[in-house]
């Protein structure tokens, strides 16, 4: 897959399993032929899982205060959700780094939906990865996401290391 979108600003290129912004390049996981790629506003990558009727996004953004924690930030990702139920709230070793890792049932307009969110701060940029799906068909693509997720790394950044 080969696309380029706006985000934040600047152009986003996606070629294969790798992002381009600027000097900023990151890389994930595999994407399963069943994943199709979607438009999802202020996301730079987006696929609709046609196996679970799903989303899969993954972000990134390096304008805003990086002070901010990370449970806040996993908190904004959820604004529009009602009904939240934590099912999984944590702290993992993510590309070199930490990041937030929750599982969250919740509903969206009245519709039952069950989120798994990783975000992570690194180098000046904060880094989302995302899959909402139906209750009822969540568990089995959670596999995917997974290996969607453990594929993560940043290539290039924008500032020098820490």
């Amino acid at each position: 897959m080969s696309l380029g979108i706006g985000c934040s600003g600047s152009a986003v290129r996606i070629q294969g399993n790798e992002v381009t912004a600027g000097d900023l390049r990151y890389a994930f996981g595999p994407v399963p032929p069943s994943w199709r790629p979607m438009s999802v506003e202020s996301n730079d990558a987006a696929w609709f899982d046609a196996t679970t009727g799903g989303i899969v996004h993954v972000d990134h953004t390096c304008e805003r205060a990086m002070d901010t924690p990370l449970p806040s930030l996993v908190q904004h990702l959820l604004i529009g959700f009602t009904q939240r139920e934590t099912v999984l709230e944590e702290t993992v070793p993510f590309d070199r780094r930490e990041a937030r890792h929750v599982v969250v049932n919740a509903r969206l307009d009245g519709v039952p939906r069950s989120l798994e969110l990783y975000v992570m701060k690194k180098d000046g940029c904060v880094y989302d990865l995302g899959f909402v799906a139906p209750p009822d068909r969540f568990e089995a693509g959670r596999p995917a996401f997974d290996a969607f997720v453990r594929g993560f790394r940043t290539v290039q950044s924008p500032l020098p290391q820490q």
